[in-house]
Formats: structure tokens, C-alpha cells, sequence
């Protein structure tokens, strides 16, 4: 009788464990977007009055060469680490280029009229 209500008390710890784990997807809505060395990510604008789409490739030195199209829609552009000072971006034509500094959470500042819209994702190793 004490293996049976051992038994179940591990069951029922099991179960609570599986129970948990699959919880997790309910609590975490929109991951962030990842992006490494020799990879590019699209992002796109969701308050902006007109939709914008923004292409970062990112070399293996860790230089990014950024697209926004259309330009036209937005008044300014920056890249940024979480709550720094933007890092300084070069216009190449219709691109940019910038350095990133470090990795980790960083955000593309869209500026259009009165409206800003920061798109965040995360760079890693």
C-alpha cells in the first residue's frame, strides 16, 4: 500500500512538472527576434501610418548594413542597445552601415511624423 501512494505522489509531481512546462508558451506572446554573425533578420513596422520593413545583415565582424524600404515613410533611423545612445549610422545610398558594440538586446528607433516605433531583437554570438 505505501508503494502505491509513493507511486502516485511521484506521478502526480510529474505530472505538475509537464503541466508547468507546457504553460510557459501562454505566458511568453511575441519571443524576440535573434540574429548572429553571417545572418539577417526582417523586421517589420506595426504603428507606423504606413508599413515599414527593415532588413539588417549582419557580416562576421559584426557590421550591420541596414534597409529600410520605404524610406520615403519614415523621418529618421536609429540603432541602438536597450536604452544607450544610438550607435552612428553611415548612409550608403538607399542602406546604412553600423557597428554594433556588443551583443545582446538592441532596438531599431522608427521615427514617422509624431509616431516612433522600437522594434527590438536580440544580437548574440
Amino acid at each position: 500500500m505505501a508503494t502505491r501512494i509513493i507511486a502516485f505522489v511521484f506521478l502526480g509531481l510529474f505530472l505538475a512538472f509537464v503541466a508547468v512546462m507546457a504553460s510557459v508558451t501562454f505566458f511568453v506572446r511575441d519571443p524576440l527576434p535573434i540574429v548572429g554573425p553571417n545572418q539577417s533578420l526582417t523586421l517589420e513596422s506595426a504603428d507606423l501610418p504606413r508599413p515599414v520593413r527593415a532588413r539588417l545583415a549582419i557580416d562576421g565582424d559584426y557590421k550591420g548594413l541596414l534597409t529600410v524600404t520605404p524610406l520615403d515613410a519614415v523621418d529618421r533611423v536609429r540603432l541602438r542597445f536597450t536604452d544607450s545612445d544610438p550607435v552612428p549610422l553611415v548612409q550608403q545610398g538607399d542602406t546604412a552601415e553600423a557597428q554594433f558594440t556588443r551583443t545582446g538586446r538592441w532596438e531599431l528607433v522608427l521615427n514617422a511624423g509624431n509616431t516612433q516605433e522600437v522594434i527590438a531583437f536580440v544580437l548574440r554570438d
